[in-house]
């Protein structure tokens, strides 16, 4: 009687296992699958033209035009009276985490302002829904970015945190020198070491979330539903002290190419 209580109890473990194996391989499989390709695309700026040409030039700049690629469409702003090179170049993107991502490049990112709803007793003086960084780079270059937050159907701004976004968040530092090789003899050198990059490596490639880490979901991509604006200073370095000066110089071409942007939407959805 105990040895039948025995095989039984050894059959129902041997078929939960080949349940919980078979499972995963379905999800895992279903994990694969090919991302969906993006409905707002570049093809929506095609014959971009700005409305108000009064203060500043506004080109557009060419972008990959894959039905894959998160960048929707960029552009190059200059004031017309400017004495200096400094230019801003602007981003429009499938909402992504600008931070987390410029973070993977190497670069440190500090919070200078954010006046998103809820946030403007420490920022009246400066345009709404907006969130302005500084970005060093690993040999100590300073840049200013702005970013928002922007609905895909009419383009209007939304008070979110770009780095609320899921893609692509990172939970944990890596070596950027670090290459996952797979097995092989260099690795057996230093087990622990490398067994722990590579976990590190795919808990930041599963966005932080451990179904996506055991192959149960598929990885977050960008966002279809929100954009994110970018716009980041390009020109001459500058020091701490003109650093407001460049800053309010960044703010005021993103909030023009932010409206420029809502009014073709709103042109281009109405023909």
């Amino acid at each position: 009687m105990a040895h039948e209580k025995k095989q039984i109890v050894t059959a129902v473990a041997l078929l939960v296992c080949v349940f919980l194996v078979g499972f995963w391989e379905i999800m895992s499989s279903y994990s694969n699958r090919a991302l969906d390709a993006f409905k707002l695309s570049n093809d929506a700026f095609v014959g971009f033209e700005q409305s108000d040409k009064s203060k500043y030039i506004i080109k557009s700049v060419p972008v990959v035009t894959t039905v894959m690629e998160p960048n929707v469409a960029a552009f190059m702003i200059k004031p017309r009276e400017q004495e200096n090179d400094s230019i801003v170049l602007t981003r429009l993107v499938h909402g992504y985490n600008m931070c987390d991502c410029m973070k993977i490049k190497g670069y440190t990112v500090d919070l200078l302002a954010d006046t998103r709803r809820g946030h403007e007793s420490v920022t009246n003086n400066l345009p709404k829904q907006l969130q302005i960084w500084r970005l060093t780079s690993s040999s100590g270059g300073i840049s200013i970015w702005v970013t928002s937050m922007l609905r895909s159907g009419d383009f209007s701004a939304l008070a979110i945190d770009v780095r609320s976004m899921v893609f692509p968040r990172v939970g944990m530092e890596e070596d950027p020198s670090w290459v996952p090789r797979g097995l092989t003899w260099s690795s057996l050198k230093h087990p622990i070491t490398n067994t722990k990059m590579m976990l590190q490596a795919k808990w930041n490639n599963s966005r932080c979330d451990i179904w996506t880490f055991l192959r149960l979901k598929q990885p977050s991509w960008a966002s279809e539903d929100m954009l994110t604006l970018v716009s980041a200073y390009r020109g001459s370095a500058f020091t701490k002290e003109k650093e407001p000066a460049v800053m309010m110089n960044v703010v005021a071409a993103h909030v023009a190419i932010m409206n420029e942007l809502k009014i073709w939407r709103k042109k281009t959805t109405e023909e």
